[in-house]
């Protein structure tokens, strides 16, 4: 129990850190909270969704970028429309780190709000960028090149959607079959 109440004061401690003005101070916060791991992911993805300061939010992405727990994804994601462009820059390569297991939020957000939003579909096309996954690539490329600026903003949505569907198709055909069933 002591244990425990010693670990929430040192996460509360750290995350008030990770608001400082010193650079150095929120450095060593945001290296610690990595170190910490598990009991710090929500606490950072809150500060990513709500702290009014740029710099908080900046350092709670770096950190949820090296953590790479799929709790933060939803936070990631919402990061991507952040108003501060190296905060969404962030957001977005720790979302290239999940892969296709960021894909479905993403996509959702991209359906529900890429019309509204800018700095969403970059973020989504900095996100999709490079990536390569068998029975996906002809989307993914509709997808890219539905995000290009020169493009109508409602292409976007239209590719996620029909990304969305292949996912659900594929997750239907498939089969959960142990490589050591026997079918004779």
């Amino acid at each position: 129990m002591h244990t425990q109440q010693t670990d929430d004061a040192t996460l509360q401690s750290l995350m008030k850190m990770l608001e400082s003005k010193d650079g150095l101070v929120r450095q060593k916060a945001r290296i610690a909270l990595v170190e910490m791991g598990d009991p710090a992911v929500i606490p950072l993805s809150e500060a990513l969704a709500h702290s009014k300061l740029d710099h908080t939010r900046w350092g709670a992405a770096k950190a949820l970028g090296e953590m790479v727990d799929v709790r933060s994804i939803s936070a990631l994601v919402n990061a991507l429309d952040d108003t501060d462009a190296d905060v969404a820059w962030l957001a977005g390569l720790a979302l290239k780190k999940f892969e296709k297991g960021a894909w479905r939020l993403l996509l959702q957000k991209l359906i529900e709000s890429g019309v509204d939003s800018v700095r969403l579909r970059n973020g989504a096309r900095h996100v999709f960028s490079g990536q390569k996954v068998e029975g996906f690539n002809d989307l993914l490329e509709e997808l890219m090149t539905a995000l290009e600026d020169s493009a109508l903003p409602e292409a976007g949505g239209i590719a996620a959607g029909e990304i969305l569907k292949r996912i659900r198709s594929d997750k239907a055909n498939t089969w959960d079959i142990s490589p050591d069933q026997d079918f004779s």
